[in-house]
C-alpha cells in the first residue's frame, strides 16, 4: 500500500550533481518487495496515445506521486530543462515515488513521457495564474486603445519598472504585489497545495523561496506583458524556445543583485518574506515540526514499579 505522500516528502532533487541518472527503482529494505512491470487496464491500452488512466490503480498512484514531485522540481530548480536533465529528474522522481510507496515498478518509455510532458503543462498553468493578476495590476485591457497598451508595456519593461511597487516613481524595488499574488495562486492556495506539501523544495524560513522560482515568476509576468506589447492582445505561449534565454538572464540578474546588495541582504529577505506570506496565505504559518517525545523520569519509575508485579498468563 502506498504511504501518505504529504507526510513523507522525499529529500529535494538538489541539482544536477546530486541527482544521478537512475531509472531502476532501488532495492528495498523489505525483502518481500519484488520488481514489477507497469500494469495496464485490460480495456485501456488499445489506443496509440497512453494516458495515466490507462494504468492500474497501483501504477497510477506511483505515477501521480512522481508527477507531483517532478512539477515541483520544474518550479524550484529548472523550469526549462534540457532533454538530458529532463530525463534525469523524471527518472529520479519515479524512484522517489517507488521508495515512498514501498513498491518497485520498472518504468517504461510511456511512463517517462507522461512525466516529462508536465514541464510545459506546469509552465502553462503558471502563465494562467499570472494572467489572472498581471493585466489588472498594470492597467492593461483588450478594451484599451492599442497605443495605451503599447506605452504601458514599454514603460513597464524599461529598466525593470514592473518589479517596483510604484511603477511611476520607481519606489519599492522588487516589492510589486504582483509577485506574491501569483506565487500564492500557483503554490499556496491552501494547506494541501504544493508549496506546503513539498516544503523542502520551496524552502524553509531561513532559506526563503528559491531564487529559481522567483526568476520564473518574473518571466511569467513578462510573458503576460509581451501579449500586449503590440497594443492589441495577442496570445504568446510560455515555451522553452521563447523564454529559456530570458529566464537564464533574469536568474543571473537576481543573483547579481543579491551579490551587490549582500550587506543589506535584500534578496534573502525578499525570498524569506515571499515564503512567509505564501505559507500564511495557505494557512500553514509554521513549518512541519520535528516530533521529539521525551521519556519522563517519573514515568519510567512508575512504570517500572507497576510492571514488576505484572505477570501475563503466557509468562507463567
Amino acid at each position: 500500500m502506498l504511504n501518505n505522500l504529504e507526510s513523507d516528502v522525499p529529500e529535494p532533487l538538489d541539482g544536477r550533481q546530486t541527482l544521478g541518472v537512475r531509472k531502476d527503482p532501488p532495492a528495498s529494505s523489505d525483502s518481500h518487495v519484488t520488481v514489477k512491470q507497469p500494469k495496464y487496464k485490460s480495456t485501456s491500452h488499445a489506443s496509440s496515445r497512453v494516458r495515466a488512466g490507462d494504468f492500474d490503480n497501483v501504477t497510477q498512484k506511483v505515477l501521480d506521486a512522481a508527477i507531483a514531485e517532478y512539477r515541483v522540481v520544474i518550479c524550484t530548480r529548472d523550469p526549462f530543462p534540457d532533454a538530458d536533465y529532463n530525463q534525469e529528474i523524471s527518472a529520479q522522481a519515479w524512484v522517489n515515488a517507488c521508495v515512498v510507496g514501498n513498491i518497485r515498478i520498472q518504468p517504461n518509455e510511456e511512463i517517462m513521457k507522461l512525466i516529462t510532458i508536465r514541464a510545459s503543462e506546469v509552465r502553462g498553468r503558471l502563465k494562467t495564474m499570472a494572467r489572472c493578476v498581471v493585466p489588472n495590476a498594470y492597467g492593461l485591457s483588450k478594451l484599451n486603445e492599442d497605443e495605451v497598451n503599447r506605452k504601458t508595456v514599454a514603460s513597464l519593461l524599461t529598466k525593470n519598472s514592473y518589479l517596483y511597487r510604484d511603477v511611476t516613481t520607481r519606489e519599492g524595488c522588487l516589492l510589486t504585489q504582483v509577485i506574491p499574488d501569483i506565487i500564492n495562486l500557483m503554490w499556496f492556495k491552501n494547506k494541501k497545495d504544493d508549496g506546503v506539501v513539498f516544503w523542502k523544495y520551496f524552502g524553509t524560513t531561513g532559506d526563503g523561496l528559491p531564487l529559481e522560482t522567483l526568476a520564473l515568476v518574473c518571466v511569467a509576468i513578462e510573458n503576460c506583458l509581451d501579449e500586449y506589447q503590440g497594443g492589441a492582445f495577442k496570445e504568446i505561449s510560455f515555451t522553452r524556445s521563447a523564454y529559456k534565454a530570458r529566464y537564464v538572464a533574469r536568474l543571473a540578474y537576481l543573483q547579481d543583485f543579491a551579490t551587490r546588495t549582500k550587506e543589506t541582504a535584500i534578496i534573502p529577505r525578499l525570498c524569506q518574506r515571499l515564503l512567509k506570506v505564501g505559507r500564511k496565505h495557505a494557512k500553514a504559518d509554521t513549518e512541519p515540526a520535528i516530533q521529539n517525545i521525551v521519556v519522563d523520569d517519573i514515568e519510567v519509575e512508575s512504570a517500572t514499579k507497576e510492571w514488576e508485579n505484572i505477570i501475563f498468563s503466557d509468562e507463567e
